[in-house]
């Protein structure tokens, strides 16, 4: 496993790089001068559970070129926007042509997009709801994929752009899917704007002038920090505090025990939870694998508690406020390639592990909104418990998903539905010792990956329900009959006949 860190910042005292493997890290040490750095972000500092925000990790730049349906065109502007969960970026393109359009970049999606008439349908903005509403547009039916209303601030622009860029605004978008077709309704105005394109790879579009990953990792891996260094009152040495105690610092080379300020045991506690997360995750946030003929960084790690789904979908859309109870865990890792940008690692806690790649083409659905000719799964719930690392959105501890699972082959087709978003994956199984290899871990536990998937055994109340129902239909046959009738003609089929309902589907539950 190679240990080349992504992310650095400058020494404030001495101006040496200082190198970090992990964007969600509190503290820094100077290798040269020893003073020791502070990660300035708030939202870390405060709780230690979230994640950080990926920044500017885009191959693209003004002046890159490429072809989408067989015309060429040029980046000539930018607008990347910020809100409360992540940054995005809209690249404004002129096409051979003489025509525009906009090349939208949201994590790892990509959208080409130009304008067009608005539909006759549209629906009103707060009717829409992602995961269920739906619109009818050129013989289509598209489903709402995506719907924000979000405070934009610190909107950056650069090259040319149509229009003047306001101060903080209130953005209403609503995206909506079909198949590989992209709809997008724009509510800022008083009549909403229409922009119409298809999902794309980078790698279809034949670029040309990208930005290398050195440029990439200048401003992805930038952090910024502060000094804290102090000098032990004793002794007069240097004294640091990221393995010092939650109220107490203590010198390194006189071993006194120094009294720390509020704030500063707020850092300490969040730095220890930090150093104590690294134990939650097989694979190191900050480490460099090869995997698929390609180098990847683990950016980030959130770990999930798999709750029940009816549960998680009601306190989602608050219908309910009970705590949900985990019953599972498993772990999501995010990869990045500088130029070919992002895949997901799983791994469960039966110690199964597979590959996740966001699809850009959502899968055909059918009149049930499920992926046709796939057998359904399982429904199950999500929560935040930890993230740690970067992240092209802010993971924050509490976050919910419900999720719907699929059969596809060896692997699986995932829904992911939030309150504001529905995204669809597929999942295809990786061997352990395949990860083993690509980041260099020793193989003490080597669990296999069993795709043992099966669909939802039938519920205990079901099996209680039909038991029930056997009952009620022999009991008048029973009232007509004396005790040796009773046991000769009908006891003993009732008897199998209950046990087999009861032992319905357990084989499924054991498994």
């Amino acid at each position: 496993m190679s240990t080349t860190p992504f992310f650095k910042t400058d020494c404030p005292s001495c101006g040496a790089p200082v190198e970090a493997y992990s964007a969600t890290a509190v503290t820094l040490v100077c290798g040269y001068c020893n003073s020791m750095l502070v990660r300035q972000d708030d939202s870390i500092v405060d709780t230690g559970r979230d994640s950080a925000l990926l920044e500017d990790f885009s191959p693209l730049q003004i002046g890159t070129t490429g072809r989408y349906l067989l015309r060429g065109f040029s980046i000539i502007g930018r607008l990347q926007a910020r809100y409360d969960g992540g940054v995005w970026n809209e690249w404004y393109v002129l096409f051979d042509d003489g025509h525009n359009g906009w090349l939208s970049e949201a994590g790892d999606l990509y959208v080409m997009t130009m304008a067009e008439r608005l539909p006759e349908s549209a629906p009103k903005f707060h009717d829409i709801r992602a995961g269920f509403s739906t619109l009818n547009h050129n013989g289509k039916q598209f489903m709402a994929a995506d719907v924000r209303e979000i405070s934009l601030s610190q909107a950056a622009a650069q090259g040319e752009l149509p229009f003047r860029i306001q101060g903080e605004t209130v953005s209403r978008v609503a995206d909506w899917r079909c198949e590989n077709l992209f709809l997008t309704l724009d509510y800022a105005e008083a009549e909403p704007q229409a922009f119409v394109g298809r999902t794309v790879k980078l790698d279809d579009l034949y670029l040309a002038h990208t930005r290398s990953d050195d440029q990439i990792r200048e401003t992805a891996g930038r952090l910024k920090g502060s000094r804290q260094a102090e000098d032990c009152p004793n002794c007069g040495a240097p004294v640091h505090w990221v393995n010092g105690m939650a109220e107490h610092i203590v010198c390194p080379s006189c071993a006194s025990r120094l009294q720390a300020s509020e704030d500063k045991i707020n850092l300490i506690e969040a730095n220890h939870m930090r150093q104590a997360q690294e134990k939650l995750f097989m694979l190191p946030v900050g480490s460099k694998g090869r995997l698929k003929n390609r180098d990847y960084y683990v950016m980030g790690a959130v770990r999930y508690s798999e709750t029940d789904a009816q549960e998680t979908f009601d306190k989602m859309f608050g219908m309910a406020t009970h705590a949900l109870v985990p019953e599972s865990w498993w772990v999501e890792y995010l990869l990045y390639h500088p130029q070919h940008g992002f895949n997901w690692l799983v791994q469960t806690e039966d110690g199964e592990w597979s590959i996740a790649e966001t699809l850009n083409e959502w899968p055909r659905l059918n009149q049930y909104n499920q992926p046709q000719g796939c057998e359904k799964l399982y429904d199950y719930g999500g929560r935040v418990e930890v993230a740690a690392g970067a992240f092209y959105w802010q993971v924050r501890q509490g976050d919910l998903n419900y999720y719907t699972d699929y059969r596809q082959g060896s692997g699986k087709l995932s829904a992911t539905l939030s309150p504001n978003e529905l995204a669809w994956s597929k999942n295809t199984p990786i061997r352990y010792d395949e990860i083993v290899q690509a980041f260099g871990l020793t193989q003490s536990r080597a669990p296999q990956y069993t795709a043992n998937m099966r669909p939802d055994g039938v519920s205990n109340g079901l099996r209680l329900l039909m038991v029930g129902i056997l009952l009620l239909v022999n009991a008048p046959a029973w009232l007509m009959m004396n005790s040796e009738q009773m046991f000769d003609e009908s006891m003993i089929p009732t008897i199998i006949g209950i046990a087999f309902i009861w032992f319905l589907g357990r084989s499924s539950d054991d498994d």
